[in-house]
């Protein structure tokens, strides 16, 4: 019965349309053609199966009956052109298949309807002939899993223009200004994609295709995603849907998690690196489709199922609606008594929307926009909103741009942002215990960035509190481990770049530039106060002093033995060596000798020693009021050279930093050294490896410990506390950037980000907000003067003990001399010595006493101008002596 039924169909519309050709062509002769599908159980070499006259008011009706496999487009096709080419007026297709309606519905001039042209509803209670019974395809049973193929469902009871379509889609893609796309497409859309890809072809878009019904499985959506976001490196990849919605929301379901499938997380963008340029008709409620692309970024649909104008008519159109009409009034009149009424209603019900003038077509635009939840206000949701139109002429009008996403950064998307406690890049804030929120020169940069590319965040910390170290099997601790495990998005702290961690994780452009130095406990000024009189002068300086003044007190004996002025003038005041060293010690002393030497040599060579002396004294007197009134900031060493020398101080790093893989790796042997005195002491005392910067600083207070580190975080430790300071040597070898997850898209776009807030200043508004103000601590070099306290001076109190105490062992060996002198001298032929009084003091003058000579020790004087004679005129050689 079935059979019959749909074969009346045919030979009710075969009247109606034959009423429409009387219309179009306005002749008595006129050839309809009717294309069956082939019955399975049959395989004739000739599907033209024949022809047949009908008249119908004076009309000829001619019609040709053929047949074709619907299975095969290409043959139904095929078989349209040959019906044309036989001058057929009106084609007549028996199929349900959207794809082989919309193939042949503008494949030439000759008008060409099918079955859903007419609600099937409306055809049950026909009756065919028995004579003849056409085979109907079956559509493919549609099932619920999303592992099925999209089937061949038809758009429902509209016909589309699929030249209009075709040429709507490239004039999109022209302003675009896409330069390739990715298609996908359906079986029933094969055809209308083909059109599409040969008009863009002309315009140089490249393309690539994927046909939706061969990708039965979610592996194969997959698949093809995967080669679509190889694609994605450092641009954006488009993609064009033509399909109907069920095999649309199959693409965009996987599109929109492939994100965040566990292979993929934090690896790939497709969500903010495509765009979706979909053709579809969308159902009245939209809220399915909304859902299965919520999540991507970008995606425009020109939906084919509302024209937003059907009422305007195009004055240059060929048809007139009304005429139209009345003229199907007629053929209703006409039919009416062959009982197909409802056929004929249905017909004309639908006449409007199938002879409306194509020029007046005009389909709307629409892309999904993240919205404020109008239940809270708080959170986002996706809608679409209307972006503008485009007539099936190609003619269209945008009110915005069609991805107005783009413009929006990440829309909102949220960041897990790892960070960890540095001052003066991030500080956190406490309530209870608990971090509530960080402040600090990378929170506020965070801040920035999440203006400018609009998105939110959530801070995270690491477990171990470090910024990341190797470890032994080459995985890493820290932030850089949560990076290189993709468990964060962003890593925003103080972190320095070095090219092993590059290895595992993207750095951006720096947004900050350091030094290492040396932070050390200034030495107590009060500890060594004992040598201040020896401060003022190097050791070096002191040498050579003491070297210069023996030295010239022997020249000064010598050339006063080898002056020729003492064997003229006599022997008095000249110098013997005991003479000369003392008279220039008291020279260099200020205080000058009894005894200046006559001759002109000697006193050439004094004054020289003089200046000598004065230049000393100077510059000695000048420095030591320095160092009695001027606090000394002077550190033990400044730089790693002198630290690595000395023996007095350890030294230590921050474990689970930048530093360990400095040191460790540096092929310099100065650094090498370094870390080999850090193993050493690491031995004995952990904490020179500590990652707590506190026990780095408590050790400099309780021992000789010097912490090597960045300058930034030293600078704020140093900053209150005036016993510290830093060395002068600084290796500029540290450079903090932003870390991402290796081999992200983002990093090129946060690097941007970060060069324009340098070039603005922005960055540096930053370091003055959190850097430390340098203040002058007490003790320092100001203008007012210095009380003289009693340690200052403790040296000359020492000098003068000291002086006192050597001078009374002096006085000691001085005696033990002379009583071991009295005990053990003899005479010669060892006689003992006899003491012989001193006579008595004679005074004389010289002009009249004469000392004629002497002779067997005896010494003769004459009285010149006297009658006395002294003992004689005869004295003994020991009298003589005692003079």
């Amino acid at each position: 019965m079935l059979v019959k039924h749909r074969m009346e169909c045919v030979l009710i519309l075969t009247f109606i349309l034959t009423g429409l050709v009387v219309f179009f062509v306005g002749g008595t002769n006129i050839t309809i053609g009717v294309i069956n599908n082939i019955c399975s159980h049959e395989h004739p070499e000739n599907t033209t199966l024949g022809t047949s006259t009908l008249e119908l008011q004076n009309t000829t009706i001619n019609v040709i009956w053929s047949q074709a496999d619907f299975t095969e487009l290409y043959l139904v096709l095929q078989k349209v052109k040959e019906l044309r080419k036989n001058h057929a007026d009106l084609v007549y297709v028996n199929s349900t298949d959207h794809s082989i309606v919309m193939a042949i519905s503008n494949l030439n001039s000759t008008p060409a309807l099918h079955l859903n042209d007419v609600n099937q509803e409306t055809v049950e209670n026909l009756v065919a002939p028995e004579s003849y019974s056409p085979c109907q395809e079956t559509p493919p049973k549609v099932e619920d899993s999303p592992t099925v193929a999209c089937s061949a469902v038809a758009f429902g009871k509209n016909i589309f223009d699929e030249f209009g379509i075709t040429l709507m889609v490239s004039r999109i893609l022209t302003h675009l200004q896409w330069t390739s796309t990715f298609a996908f497409f359906e079986n029933s859309t094969a055809h209308n994609i083909d059109m599409i890809l040969e008009k863009i072809n002309e315009i140089g878009i490249k393309h690539r295709t994927f046909n939706v019904d061969n990708l039965r499985t979610t592996d194969d959506i997959l698949q093809v995603l995967d080669i679509i976001h190889r694609e994605v490196v450092d641009r954006m990849v488009n993609i064009t849907i033509v399909c109907h919605l069920d095999c649309i929301e199959r693409i965009l379901k996987q599109a929109n998690k492939y994100d965040n499938l566990p292979a993929n997380f934090r690896r790939t963008a497709l969500r903010d690196h495509t765009f979706w340029f979909v053709v579809t008709q969308l159902p009245g409620d939209e809220a399915e489709f909304i859902q299965s692309s919520s999540e991507l970024d970008n995606v425009c649909v020109l939906n084919i199922n509302v024209t937003t104008d059907e009422s305007a008519l195009d004055p240059n159109s060929y048809l007139d609606q009304q005429k139209i009409i009345d003229q199907l009034g007629n053929i209703t009149t006409l039919v009416q008594s062959t009982g197909s009424s409802s056929a004929i209603l249905a017909l004309k019900n639908y006449s409007q929307s199938i002879f409306s003038p194509v020029s007046c077509r005009t389909y709307p635009l629409s892309t999904l926009m993240w919205k404020e939840n109008p239940e809270n206000g708080t959170s986002l949701i996706r809608q679409l909103e209307n972006v503008g139109w485009v007539e099936v002429n190609g003619r269209f009008q945008f009110d915005s741009k069609l991805y107005p996403n783009v413009e929006f950064g990440f829309n909102k998307r949220n960041f897990l942002v790892t960070t960890t406690w540095w001052p003066p890049f991030t500080e956190r804030i406490q309530e209870n215990g608990q971090t509530i929120d960080y402040v600090g020169f990378c929170a506020d940069l965070l801040k920035e960035l999440k203006e400018e590319l609009n998105f939110t965040y959530t801070y995270t910390e690491p477990s171990d509190n470090e910024f990341g170290s190797m470890y032994a099997n080459k995985s890493w601790s820290g932030m850089i481990g949560q990076l290189e495990r993709r468990e964060v998005d962003l890593m925003v702290a103080g972190a320095s770049i070095q090219a092993s961690r590059e290895q595992v994780m993207d750095f951006t452009h720096p947004f900050y530039y350091d030094t290492t130095t040396i932070l050390i406990k200034r030495p107590d000024p009060d500890e060594n106060k004992m040598f201040t009189l020896a401060k003022p002068f190097k050791i070096e300086v002191i040498v050579c002093i003491f070297f210069v003044l023996p030295v010239s007190a022997f020249l000064l004996f010598v050339i006063e033995k080898l002056s020729p002025y003492y064997k003229i003038h006599g022997p008095e005041g000249r110098q013997n060596y005991q003479m000369s060293f003392w008279y220039m010690f008291g020279a260099l002393l200020t205080q000058g000798g009894e005894s200046l030497p006559n001759s002109q040599s000697g006193r050439t060579m004094i004054t020289f020693f003089w200046l000598f002396s004065l230049i000393m004294v100077a510059t000695y007197s000048g420095n030591l009021i320095a160092f009695l009134t001027v606090t000394i900031d002077k550190a033990p060493f400044n730089s790693l050279e002198e630290l690595v020398e000395q023996d007095d101080y350890k030294w230590g790093i921050l474990a689970g930093t930048y530093f360990v893989t400095w040191f460790q790796e540096s092929p310099f042997e100065l650094l090498q050294k370094v870390w080999s005195g850090i193993k050493t002491f690491n031995r004995t005392d952990t904490d020179v490896l500590n990652p707590d910067p506190n026990v780095h600083i408590d050790k400099m207070y309780k021992e000789k410990y010097v912490y090597i580190g960045d300058k930034s975080y030293m600078e704020v430790r140093k900053a209150n506390r005036c016993e510290l300071i830093t060395a002068t040597e600084e290796i500029p070898n540290m450079s903090y950037g932003i870390g991402l997850p290796n081999n992200s898209l983002y990093t090129k776009l946060f690097s941007d980000k970060i060069l324009s807030l340098q070039e603005g200043g922005i960055l540096q508004t930053f370091k003055q907000k959190h850097w430390p103000r340098e203040e002058f601590c007490h003790g320092s070099l100001v203008a007012e003067a210095k009380e003289i306290r009693l340690i200052d001076v403790q040296a000359a109190f020492i000098v003068v003990g000291a002086g006192i105490a050597l001078g009374t062992i002096v006085l000691l060996i001085e005696k033990l001399v002379n009583r071991l002198s009295l005990r053990f001298c003899l005479k010669k032929e060892n006689t003992p010595c006899k003491h012989i009084k001193t006579v008595p003091t004679i005074e004389m003058e010289l002009d009249e006493v004469e000392i004629s000579g002497m002779s067997n020790g005896v010494y003769s004087v004459e009285d010149n101008g006297t009658n006395n004679h002294i003992n004689n005129g005869y004295y003994s050689q020991s009298s003589l002596d005692g003079y």
